[in-house]
């Protein structure tokens, strides 16, 4: 275990990937890799895979390790972690051929997740992502989590980064005490937190270390999570509009809140329709009818894997009216 945080985790936007699946509901790792070279360039930071938008759930042990390295292959490491990035508004250069990938790897048991770590670094991931366990829900209080997440920390090959979302976890909500215990942790390095309590946020930044991140886990609320505090998003919305939602945090960051303010309302109802509306299901489709129809997707690659089910013919109407209300941006 380190003695002294180094934290790797940079700040930006993260899209969380969707894994792709071919009609029989196998692997398509072939689109998945044609996903991750599209994005590079947007701005973004770096990826985030078998998250919840990655259906990790759905795969297999070996099928998890296979997503990783497929996303290793077409993903440079990245050189100089501890380099600041620099802002695009003021003209600085920012290599995006390089990135970080943040795996997933919480399971229900702490060895089960340890395990997943093992694996997510001999197969190329930077950093862990882990989700609480929930089965027991009503045994996981602060004592059990604590001494969860540090067990891990104390033994992973990979940094940590806590992953909070209710909507994942039978609605255990890491509440901001229990976290800043964790972030002193020289292995913990950040938090993503779904719960969108901009309160518990702010809490967390001013009672972390300085060197812990905290990052919101929806583009819905970006712009108020960066005014808290906050250092960039995992948002599943990046994975559909990059550009737009690196903007949101350009702008903050250059101090033009008024552009801000409007391009984070603009995103709100698109946010929406692929998280809390629609889910894994609306993400998919509205790749289908973005980069499925523009070309940089093949036209089909929405499939889940089952019992997730696609949209029907209804909803991916409305959830095309939404997308096509998203504001372009102006060419740069």
């Amino acid at each position: 275990m380190p003695g002294h945080k180094q934290n790797i985790i940079l700040e930006g936007i993260y899209p969380p990937l969707p894994t792709f699946f071919d009609a029989r509901e196998e692997l398509d790792l072939a689109t998945y890799q044609q996903h991750i070279a599209n994005l590079v360039g947007t701005g973004i930071a770096g990826y985030v895979v078998m998250g919840t938008n990655g259906e990790a759930v759905h795969l297999t042990t070996d099928e998890r390790t296979q997503v990783i390295k497929a996303a290793r292959d077409v993903v440079v490491p990245l050189a100089g972690y501890l380099l600041p990035r620099q802002d695009a508004l003021s003209g600085g250069q920012v290599s995006r051929g390089d990135a970080l990938i943040i795996a997933g790897c919480g399971e229900q048991s702490t060895r089960a997740t340890l395990a997943n770590c093992q694996r997510a670094a001999q197969a190329g991931a930077d950093a862990a992502l882990v989700l609480p366990p929930s089965y027991y829900k009503s045994q996981m209080d602060q004592r059990a989590l604590v001494t969860h997440y540090r067990a891990i920390a104390d033994n992973s090959p990979l940094p940590i980064v806590i992953y909070n979302m209710p909507a994942s976890a039978a609605g255990l909500d890491l509440d901001a005490a229990t976290i800043c215990i964790l972030a002193e942790h020289p292995n913990i390095l950040a938090v993503k937190d779904s719960a969108g309590n901009m309160a518990k946020l702010a809490q967390i930044v001013v009672q972390a270390p300085a060197d812990f991140r905290v990052f919101a886990g929806n583009a819905g609320y970006l712009l108020p999570a960066l005014s808290v505090g906050a250092v960039g998003a995992v948002a599943a919305l990046a994975n559909i509009f990059p550009h737009q939602v690196c903007r949101v945090q350009e702008l903050f960051t250059a101090g033009r809140l008024a552009e801000a303010r409007t391009l984070q309302a603009g995103l709100v109802a698109a946010n929406n329709a692929v998280t809390t509306n629609y889910g894994v299901p609306g993400l998919k489709a509205a790749l289908e009818l973005t980069a499925g129809q523009n070309g940089l997707l093949k036209a089909d690659c929405g499939h889940l894997r089952s019992p997730l089910q696609p949209l029907t013919e209804q909803e991916r109407e409305k959830l095309l009216g939404i997308l096509k209300s998203v504001p372009q941006l102006e060419e740069r």
